[in-house]
């Protein structure tokens, strides 16, 4: 049987178990067990009310507001107000010029938005400021991608793989974009590259059901057994159910694939980029059935 052994501390500091699964699966597919959305985390509020309280003040130079700007950017994000992330980003641009960090997380939230140009921008002022900065190409890769520009995705996320073979997710979305381009080379490539990718042995799995070493309940079952308390669950979830659309988008299987994005929505893990790109996925899904 699946179940939990341990907890987390809830909002209030109560425990939160992992909900539980049945060793029989009948009368329902385990591949759409609906998880309880993740609750508002009270340490962002809270950290909120803070920088909203700093950012009141009127002893702060213009830097100092910046990095205060930027930092509830980020808070913004983990609670999903993305609109109001992207204007305080914007706005931390404005106090300083040369901050990396906000013109990374604009292009993020410029990609979400679907304006990948003003995206394409912001990556390449991260990269002129910060030619290592650990996440730009990723993030730039990511905008090329939702925007068909594959060759183009292919190569950021081959500086991303290299970067570190031994993470599952870079060889994931190095397969992705590859298979856009040459759909036998890049599952030739995925497999090559499985072994190496040791990093994450969740992010292994993902690749063995990626490969069809493994299946939907499997997965979804492995996500369970995996994890010690609810939010760990959720974030587990969010990466499954996302990556299960992708597949069923692949094999033509637009509504499943479109339900699994709605799946990976419903988790709340917002600051996995999974959720972030579940609702672009449906976008597109949804505009290839209107054509």
């Amino acid at each position: 049987m699946i179940s939990g052994c341990t907890s987390s501390a809830g909002l209030n500091g109560e425990q939160q178990p992992v909900e539980r699964v049945p060793d029989s699966m009948a009368g329902y597919e385990p591949n759409l067990y609906l998880v309880e959305p993740l609750p508002v985390n009270r340490s962002i509020e809270i950290e909120l009310l803070q920088l909203n309280e700093l950012l009141s003040s009127g002893n702060l130079d213009d830097e100092q507001r910046a990095y205060l700007l930027q930092r509830r950017a980020v808070t913004h994000d983990q609670l999903g107000l993305r609109t109001l992330a992207l204007v305080d980003a914007n706005q931390a641009l404005e106090l300083k010029p040369d901050l990396v960090d906000a013109y990374h997380v604009m292009g993020i939230y410029l990609t979400a938005m679907g304006d990948y140009q003003s995206a394409f921008e912001a990556f390449d002022s991260t990269i002129e400021l910060a030619p290592d900065h650990d996440y730009v190409y990723l993030n730039r890769g990511l905008a090329a991608y939702y925007n068909g520009q594959y060759f183009l995705a292919h190569t950021d996320f081959a500086d991303f793989y290299f970067q570190n073979p031994a993470d599952p997710f870079r060889v994931i979305w190095y397969y992705f974009a590859g298979r856009e381009l040459d759909s036998g080379r890049a599952e030739t490539q995925l497999r090559e590259h499985w072994p190496a990718a040791t990093e994450n042995p969740w992010g292994q799995e993902i690749i063995a059901y990626i490969l069809g070493e493994k299946n939907e309940e499997e997965l979804i079952r492995s996500a369970f057994e995996r994890s010690n308390d609810q939010e760990e669950l959720n974030h587990y979830l969010c990466e499954a159910y996302f990556y299960m659309g992708k597949m069923a988008a692949t094999r033509g299987q637009t509504f499943a694939a479109i339900n699994y994005f709605k799946l990976a929505l419903a988790t709340n893990a917002y600051s996995y980029l999974e959720h972030r790109y579940a609702r672009t996925e449906i976008q597109k899904l949804r505009q290839q059935l209107e054509d």
